[in-house]
């Protein structure tokens, strides 16, 4: 009786399952239990998916390296959460619309004909697009991805060694794909463009984290902006060109009408007023060009008060008194005492001396010379 119930405890806690290199041809009937998560079937002989409807807690199945040619049967997995079914003969990823928990799908390395393509069924792919994070789709030969542009929510794309000749086979759907943040694309010939580590972030945006097994930092993001700003202003500059020049041919040069039935000299007639100047005078041409404006240099106003003039002419003498705008200088060495040379100022009956470096600077903090009152 012990080992019955020890028998029917195991059982009903076993979660995984281990059927993989059994040289399986087809899947039997497998005893199911409530607990199921895990399912290993690979590396068999399976040709179809089948009686897997009685595991509805499932949420990993690993079916790669069979013969499987369909992908079928997998609408009662309500819990599946990854999926693998690389290395098989499947043509098509479809019948995977009732999986609403499927995060994760595996469909790599096809042994398909040499004529068979893969596809991706559209209302497959719009029905995976609110929770699928993880695509494997490496070396299947792919020419474009324009239909996986729904999965907005789609994390990680493994992409490599497909047949992506340029990156305008790549960018338009990587583009689309706001939530990416890995992509792998190695060996593919998309890779040998000019600028393509460039384009293909550009294109992905700011999320994008990995890119061919390599992180992008802030500085190559930073780059990739200032780059793209720098082509657009370009672009914009050159059109603007274009434009004026073609206007300026048009009619923007063109010459004044003229009156040729007020005598023998030709005269060219400025708004129908009555003036007449000579037709040939370049001087009266319309032109789209504007004048260059004229910078104006501001100068500050000199005060000059005959006060001020007289107080300090008489204390340093006429002889070596020098203007310089609204108050006066004297340079010596002599007259305060020092053997350097020293710059003394008389302001509103004050001696004011400093040394040349700091006289200016503390002529500005100390005394407001705008604020004295001018005498005419």
């Amino acid at each position: 009786m012990k080992q019955k119930k020890s028998t029917r405890k195991a059982s009903s806690n076993l979660t995984h399952i281990y059927l993989n290199d059994k040289n399986i041809t087809q899947i039997s009937n497998i005893y199911p239990t409530k607990r199921i998560q895990v399912l290993y079937l690979h590396n068999n002989q399976i040709s179809r998916i089948e009686k897997l409807g009685a595991f509805t807690h499932l949420t990993h199945l690993y079916l790669q390296w069979n013969n499987i040619r369909k992908i079928e049967n997998l609408d009662g997995l309500k819990n599946l959460k990854q999926l693998y079914l690389g290395y098989n003969k499947i043509t098509r990823m479809e019948n995977l619309e009732s999986l609403k928990k499927l995060e994760q799908v595996h469909i790599e390395r096809q042994l398909l004909d040499g004529s068979a393509r893969f596809e991706f069924d559209e209302e497959c792919v719009k029905a995976l697009a609110n929770h699928l994070k993880v695509l494997n789709i490496k070396k299947l030969r792919l020419t474009e991805m324009c239909s996986l542009e729904p999965l907005w929510k789609l994390e990680v794309l493994l992409a490599s060694e497909n047949n992506f000749k340029s990156t305008e086979d790549i960018t338009p759907a990587i583009s689309a794909l706001y939530s990416l943040r890995v992509l792998d694309l190695q060996g593919c010939l998309a890779q040998k463009d000019v600028h393509y580590r460039e384009k293909v972030t550009a294109a992905a945006g700011h999320k994008l984290l990995l890119l061919d097994g390599k992180t992008i930092s802030q500085s190559t993001r930073n780059f990739i902006k200032n780059f793209q700003t720098i082509k657009l202003e370009k672009k914009r500059r050159a059109a603007a060109n274009g434009e004026e020049k073609s206007a300026g041919k048009t009619g923007n040069t063109s010459k004044f009408s003229v009156d040729s039935s007020s005598g023998s000299d030709s005269v060219g007639q400025v708004g129908g007023g009555g003036h007449h100047f000579p037709a040939t005078n370049s001087l009266f041409q319309l032109s789209s060009r504007r004048p260059a404006p004229v910078q104006r240099i501001l100068r500050k106003p000199v005060l000059r008060s005959p006060i001020l003039m007289k107080t300090m002419s008489a204390h340093f003498g006429d002889d070596r008194l020098h203007s310089r705008g609204d108050f006066m200088v004297r340079l010596g060495s002599n007259d305060f005492g020092s053997g350097d040379a020293t710059a003394g100022v008389m302001l509103q009956g004050r001696i004011m001396k400093a040394e040349l470096p700091v006289f200016k600077e503390k002529i500005r903090t100390q005394r407001k010379v705008q604020s004295l009152p001018s005498i005419d």
